[in-house]
């Protein structure tokens, strides 16, 4: 069975187009990586936050989100005879048929740009090398990228399988936010800022920073937020192995990326189920090997990992699009 690996955001250009950086030292390990892909050796996965929070330029984030905004749609009005109701309601209203007016609120962000070429030529080399989707951790009136037709996503299964999925990415997600970690950062700054003018919600605050410090903590607050979704998805989904070349530095000690938390990485290794290995260890900066192919990672408890994997130490929603338009507009 191919091991199936998340890659942040950080390491995808360098999994998918290794040619474009011939003189970045990695190079030659991940254009083993490449081919692994292109072979089936390997199965890669990218978290969805790469268009949703990471695809708008670090300087307009603040703006995007401080601009969302509801939005009540045009009023509809349907007619249903009375020979189409269930009989429970034909009980209630007689003879009658009933009229319905429905209102829908949506929650727009006005701000959100088209993805910049760079990333759309990122989603579209990475589909090429069969490198799926992942959902992230369902919020309400967050930006979603739809994909009717099932090209892009890795599935979530229906029924009890995705309420499943869904409740082990809302546990992974706060054991993360309960530790200062992921969305936490971005809603703490907000509360923050807010309290400043009691009348703003805390996301409308984030363009307000006092000065460049706060501003910067700002835009670091958002990587991390993507991190922390990133990382829910892949123990949710049940994954491999999570590939990263980031080790936190910009959030000090305080990263989901930095693993510095060993109590995390034990609840996530108890979020993920029983399994048949021992407790990973999880240190940054493995070379995880794989069929010779070595994969500068961390592992993350997603699912158990195959005998030959080993590791030593070394350095709809409220607002949507579809992958189609995102690729086009």
């Amino acid at each position: 069975m191919p091991l199936r690996v998340t890659f942040d955001t950080n390491v995808l250009d360098l999994a998918c187009w290794p040619e474009r950086f011939p003189k970045d030292p990695r190079q030659p390990l991940m254009k083993k990586v490449h081919d692994a892909l292109a072979s089936g050796q390997l199965e890669g996965f990218y978290s969805v936050t790469m268009l949703t929070i990471e695809g708008i330029m670090r300087q307009d984030r603040a703006d995007v989100f401080a601009g969302t905004q509801t939005v009540m749609q045009p009023e509809t009005t349907r007619i249903t005879k009375n020979a189409n109701l269930p009989e429970e309601i034909r009980q209630k209203v007689g003879s009658e048929d009933v009229e319905t007016i429905g209102m829908e609120l949506r929650v727009e962000q006005p701000g959100r740009k088209k993805l910049h070429p760079e990333v759309v030529a990122r989603m579209q080399a990475a589909k090429a090398l069969g490198v799926r989707v992942l959902e992230d951790v369902p919020r309400i009136g967050a930006f979603r990228v739809n994909d009717p037709t099932g090209e892009y996503y890795l599935g979530r299964g229906k029924g009890d399988e995705l309420r499943k999925w869904i409740d082990k990415a809302h546990k992974v997600a706060g054991a993360i936010a309960a530790r200062g970690m992921g969305y936490a950062q971005v809603k703490a700054l907000g509360e923050k800022m807010a309290a400043r003018d009691p009348e703003s919600a805390w996301f409308r605050a984030l363009d307000k920073a006092a000065d460049i410090h706060e501003k910067r903590a700002v835009e670091r607050a958002f990587g991390e937020w993507a991190d922390g979704d990133s990382v829910a998805a892949h123990v949710a989904y049940g994954l491999d192995a999570f590939c990263s070349a980031d080790v936190g530095n910009s959030n000090a000690t305080n990263s989901v990326s930095r693993l510095a938390d060993r109590d995390l990485w034990r609840a996530l290794h108890d979020l993920r189920g029983a399994c048949s290995q021992p407790p990973i260890n999880v240190r940054l900066g493995f070379n995880l090997s794989y069929n010779d192919i070595a994969v500068p990672s961390f592992i993350l408890p997603g699912a158990p990992l195959a005998n030959n994997v080993w590791g030593s130490p070394s350095g709809r929603g409220a607002m949507e699009s579809r992958f189609g338009e995102e690729i086009d507009r």
